[in-house]
């Protein structure tokens, strides 16, 4: 086990809050600092990881440290955001769970980079055989996240790189667990930053992006200008500094990403299109009275139109008048200034927010997971990146909603690690002194509850007939909720506790002043129908289709009023809890050290505010009285039985029995677990990771023991029915002419290989033998002699082949029994053409006994010189070529015999074939040499000079061998 940072250690303090001496806020506050100040910003609640922004970069994510953790338990590590993401995995894989990683905490407190760091280590540690499309899924879902931070993210006053949507992602993956595809959710993206910012506060990056980072060309077909102080919605943040990030570069990546999540080039080029046509309608100014206006510049109409594919005639009166649909009739009426202010506004709005929804949609389809026939069981891994807390100098409609999210988030936490906890332990029977927290369901009530919180009370408004303002609802929540604690508001117009028109939340995570001016507008989100018109007369069809409501055929018909912007929120985040309640979670709670990002920093005031409200003291005290593991008492026999040889493979006994005899196997205490009603609970983890560890091994020696008998049965029945179909193919090959010679063996697998390949041999030599003993002497001794000339032959010489077998080349010659009364048998003779030492050609006999060879005249007339003894013959050399010359070496300096040996026939084979036995028999091995050329010397005179004998193909095509001046035809 590695050494871990667990223990007492004044240098970098405690990884685990559980191990703390004494469960304080004061002890559990210095923890935390004494590990930032060494840089280690991560600490463990039991398996709750608790971060502190560095706002520095820190050498603790690369690819070594990713190694350190594949594989291995929480508790055998430095504490790390990498631990939570493997024992998540880990998870998912051992168990087919679906789990999910919540990641909480305020503006700026470091979410989204934890969101990337998630995903880089879950990308790292999969796909170990390398897959194509495994690694084309793993690589989209890491590139998407660069495009939707573009168009999600913007600067604010605590983060240069806030995120202003909620996503929730999952990643799915196969039985093997390698991703294969994915999906994103969508929550409130923030689209009123489109047209309106706070002081110190930029627009969406995306739009600093196209105008620091697109080709002159595309901007000038657009009618931009790189100046992000020309445009009204990107001016009031053109000066800002923005940290670490870099306009210009991020446009190219954002770029890039696109291509590789599957973006079509049209597609992007709509998504620019869009872009700047926002630019140009924030720079639209109006000018008239409260009744009707008019456009001062109308020149850049023809931008927005091209941008846009709209008719540009229609684009004037689209902002400056109204259609209105009531009782079946369509009528239309001027705007004042304000209104079209407004109605452009909301144009902005809704294109931006459309446009934004159309890339999340195209990533989805990129990144689902496909039904794929080899992936079995999916499973899934959620990673919920969400908006943190907000507290704005002004805060309106947006940080309303995004703070009842993160109470929401905050009640699933109480509840799963606080309120159920505790619960469960009192239903089951545990003994357990109660923990005391603070339940925030009493504030998403106030903001959810239906008919009379928050939100309904605005929808009630908003849709109401006659006249409405936000001052009139704002005096009717004074009425509601005048007497709840967790409201404020003035109660008259004598009281000067807050400022007019604003009302005070005090959230789980401190008081938040809103701005009631303006909620009745967002929530109703109204885009006026002649926009909507505007739009589905667009050209371009992917434009066209994100106004579907512009199509005129549906207004007389049109009755249900769309639910609004706050219902629709609140829907929305009740779906995500119930989807986070399907999962397994984990937590990263993640905390802000400073207001102003400085590294290696802590505002303690700030420090102690985010503790309180994240109630993670109150966590560690009931992480460490309780049990981190717990589990129906079935289902744990079931899995864990295994582990004991008395339990597995029978038991007869109850499951609590068994249980009780598996620990003791295991060597576990009675005081590290305790079996309830209906569940048994683990303490510490380190049980739970070892009894899964001896689980894996025991599962890997069973799974051995089954492969081994399922193959043994394979094995057997494939022998069986190989020699089954064995006995049928050649049962009867006796019988055959052929002897079974062309009969097909039976296919089989790898096993009987070397089986077959010894029957193959048997069946050869059975064959072969009785092949043999049908043949003559005769034959079978030329077989014989083929097979040796095949040896120094086979391979070598063009023209030889072992299937051709060998002549009878014994001459008939009535002078043969004479020569052979005189000079003992002939063991090979045939007519041959001799070169001599004049280099002409000459007919004789060639004869051959086992002491000599003979090259006689028609009438067997034998001269001295026509003999050459066997002994005497040092080697042999032929061509590889199609020709019958060989050349006699011998051991008398220029004696050597040249020969074309039945220059008509096939006999050269069969003559070294003879000679070579001939040899072998006086004990002499005979080289025999298969040249390019021959060397050799004939003349009889021991000073004369070699001669190179050559060869090439005849051009006529003559067959045969033909001897001419040193050279050799043949064909």
């Amino acid at each position: 086990m590695a050494a871990l940072d667990v223990g007492q250690n004044a240098t970098v303090g405690y990884g685990d809050a559980i191990m703390l001496d004494k469960v304080t806020e004061e002890a559990f506050l210095q923890n935390l600092k004494v590990r930032f100040d060494s840089g280690r910003i991560y600490t463990y609640i039991g398996e709750v990881v608790v971060s502190v922004n560095p706002y520095r970069n820190l050498d603790i994510y690369t690819d070594e440290v990713v190694k350190q953790y594949d594989g291995k338990e929480m508790y055998e590590c430095h504490p790390h955001i990498f631990a939570l993401a493997e024992a998540a995995y880990k998870l998912m894989k051992r168990r087919g769970q679906d789990t999910c990683i919540v990641i909480s905490g305020e503006s700026g407190s470091g979410k989204t980079e934890a969101s990337k760091i998630i995903m880089k280590y879950i990308a790292a540690v999969t796909n170990i055989s390398q897959r194509k499309e495994i690694e084309r899924i793993k690589n989209m879902l890491i590139r998407s996240n660069v495009a939707l931070e573009s168009f999600g993210n913007a600067k604010t006053t605590r983060n240069d790189n806030s995120s202003r949507f909620g996503k929730y992602m999952d990643i799915n993956f196969d039985f093997k667990g390698d991703p294969i595809g994915g999906h994103i959710n969508n929550y409130l993206l923030e689209k009123s930053r489109v047209v309106q910012q706070q002081t110190g506060e930029r627009n969406f990056h995306i739009f600093f992006q196209l105008l620091a980072g697109a080709a002159d060309g595309m901007l000038a077909q657009m009618g931009l200008a790189r100046d992000f102080a020309a445009y009204a919605f990107t001016a009031s943040g053109a000066n800002l500094a923005i940290g670490k990030l870099d306009d210009k570069r991020d446009f190219n990546s954002v770029c890039h990403a696109l291509n590789d999540v599957g973006f079509a080039m049209d597609t992007q080029n709509v998504i620019w299109n869009t872009i700047g046509a926002i630019l140009h309608l924030g720079n639209i100014k109006f000018d008239g009275d409260e009744d009707e206006c008019k456009i001062v510049d109308a020149s850049m109409m023809k931008h927005i139109a091209a941008l846009l594919a709209v008719p540009e005639k229609m684009i004037i009166p689209s902002l400056t008048r109204r259609v209105v649909a009531a009782r079946g009739q369509v009528m239309e009426r001027p705007l004042g200034v304000a209104a079209a202010k407004f109605s452009r506004d909301a144009f902005a709005k809704a294109l931006y927010e459309r446009i934004f929804v159309h890339i999340i949609e195209t990533i989805n389809k990129s990144i689902q997971a496909r039904a794929v026939a080899d992936t079995g069981k999916q499973t899934v891994i959620g990673v919920l990146d969400i908006y943190g807390f907000e507290v704005l100098q002004l805060n309106s409609f947006e940080q309303f909603c995004i703070n009842y999210c993160n109470e929401k988030l905050q009640q699933l936490f109480i509840e799963l690690t606080l309120k159920q906890e505790q619960d469960e332990y009192q239903a089951e029977g545990i003994a357990w002194n109660p923990v005391e927290y603070f339940n925030n369901k009493i504030i998403c009530d106030l903001v959810e509850a239906r008919p009379n919180g928050i939100i309904a009370s605005l929808d009630e408004e908003s849709i109401r007939p006659g006249d409405k303002s936000d001052a009139t609802w704002l005096d009717k929540m004074r009425t509601t909720f005048n007497t709840h604690k967790h409201f404020k508001t003035r109660t008259g117009p004598q009281d000067r506790s807050l400022p007019e028109g604003t009302f005070k939340l005090i959230h789980y995570a401190g008081e938040v002043l809103y701005t009631a001016n303006g909620f009745m507008d967002k929530n109703t989100d109204t885009l006026f129908k002649d926009l909507s018109r505007l739009m589905f007369k667009s050209s371009n069809v992917i434009l066209r289709e994100q106004f579907p409501e512009g199509d005129e055929s549906t207004w007389a018909g049109a009755a249900k009023r769309p639910p609004t912007a706050g219902k629709t929120f609140v829907t929305s985040m009740q779906a995500m809890i119930e989807t986070l309640n399907t999962k397994v979670p984990s937590y990263v709670r993640c905390i802000k050290p400073n207001q102003r990002k400085i590294p290696k920093r802590i505002e303690d005031d700030m420090l102690r505010h985010q503790v309180q409200y994240l109630g993670l003291v109150e966590n560690v005290r009931v992480r460490r009285a309780g049990f981190c593991f717990r589990e129906a008492i079935p289902e744990f026999f079931q899995r864990y039985r295994l582990l004991s040889p008395n339990t597995y493979p029978r038991w007869k006994g109850s499951d609590v029995d068994g249980i009780s005899t598996i620990m003791s196997a295991m060597g576990v205490s009675a005081a590290a677990y305790q079996i309830g009603r209906t569940k048994l609970f683990i303490k510490n983890p380190v049980t739970v990771f070892r009894l899964e560890e001896e689980r894996d091994v025991k599962i890997e020696s069973i799974v051995i023991r089954l492969q081994t008998a399922f193959r043994l049965h394979r094995i057997r029945k494939e022998i069986s029915n190989y020699y089954s179909e064995l006995l049928k193919k050649f049962g009867n090959v006796a019988k055959d002419p052929h002897l079974g010679y062309r009969t097909s063996w039976p296919k089989h697998g790898p096993v009987l290989n070397e089986a077959e390949a010894f029957l193959k041999r048997v069946y050869k030599n059975w064959w072969a033998r009785k092949k043999i003993l049908g043949l003559s002497d005769e034959r079978r001794q030329l077989m014989r002699l083929q097979l040796l000339a095949h040896e120094f032959l086979g391979k070598k010489k063009q023209g030889f082949k072992l299937s051709s077998a060998f002549p009878s080349l014994l001459l008939t010659h009535p002078g043969l029994s004479s020569f052979e009364a005189n000079y003992g048998r002939a063991l090979f003779t045939c007519e041959t053409i001799k070169v001599s030492s004049k280099g002409k050609p000459l007919r004789r006999f060639l004869i051959m006994t086992s002491e000599a060879v003979y090259r006689t005249d028609p009438k067997f007339k034998i001269a001295p010189r026509r003999v050459t003894t066997i002994k005497t013959i040092t080697s042999v050399s032929v061509s590889k070529f199609a020709d019958r010359m060989v050349v006699l070496h011998t051991a008398e300096p220029a004696h050597d015999s040249v020969l074309c040996v039945a220059a008509s026939g096939d006999g050269l084979p069969q003559f070294l074939a003879n000679l070579y036995v001939a040899c072998r028999d006086l004990g002499i091995k005979l080289p025999i040499n298969v040249l390019d050329t021959i060397t050799y010397n004939n003349t009889r005179k021991a000073t004369a000079a070699p001669k190179t004998m050559n060869f090439r193909e005849n051009p006529a095509g003559i067959p045969g061998t033909i001897w001419k001046n040193n050279s050799v035809l043949y064909a």
